[in-house]
């Protein structure tokens, strides 16, 4: 099985509202689902997409360039969330009813639990068990930024002087020298 044939799988699978072809809400929700679809299911055994830190959590780009394929290809629409066209339908639910249901099962279950939380929830859960796939986000960065500015101002300090510190811890001059 192509890993173009798990996205259309995933959109396929039935969700919350337990239709066929429930939308995917976002690009970033694709990524997330197919993320913990090939962390938390029976899928961790097979040759998925390659995912690395990226600005909010685990990102791939080989996901993104395979959607985009999809779409061009006129199988997937991704203009309000993300759908199956006609044609994706049907190719879709023939690869659907080829599936044992063990995998079955862990497509509905992913997009069941996860396509209908909220994106801060969603987020949240991810930054929470898969900590190693944050170090490069921007919502940390932004909440770091915002706890110094908010010290800063409690502490009658400017952000120069914290900026000042922080270089002094990280490059200490060695004050024994004469």
């Amino acid at each position: 099985m192509q890993k173009s044939d798990l996205i259309k799988l995933l959109i396929y699978a039935r969700g919350s509202t337990m239709r066929d072809n429930e939308s995917i809400p976002s690009k970033t929700y694709l990524q997330k689902e197919m993320f913990l679809l090939f962390k938390e299911t029976i899928f961790q055994k097979a040759d998925g997409f390659k995912f690395v830190p990226h600005y909010y959590g685990p990102f791939s780009r080989e996901l993104d360039m395979d959607l985009n394929d999809l779409v061009m290809s006129g199988h997937v629409n991704d203009s309000y969330g993300i759908t199956l066209t006609p044609e994706g339908f049907k190719d879709a639910q023939a690869l659907w009813n080829s599936q044992d249901q063990a995998h079955k099962t862990a497509l509905s279950r992913i997009k069941e639990t996860y396509n209908r939380l909220n994106s801060e929830d969603l987020l949240d859960y991810l930054y929470g068990k898969y900590k190693k796939y944050t170090v490069k986000s921007v919502l940390i960065l932004d909440n770091l930024y915002s706890y110094f500015d908010s010290f800063a101002l409690e502490n009658d300090v400017t952000i120069d002087d914290l900026d000042s510190a922080f270089n002094r811890i990280r490059h200490p001059v060695n004050e024994n020298c004469d």
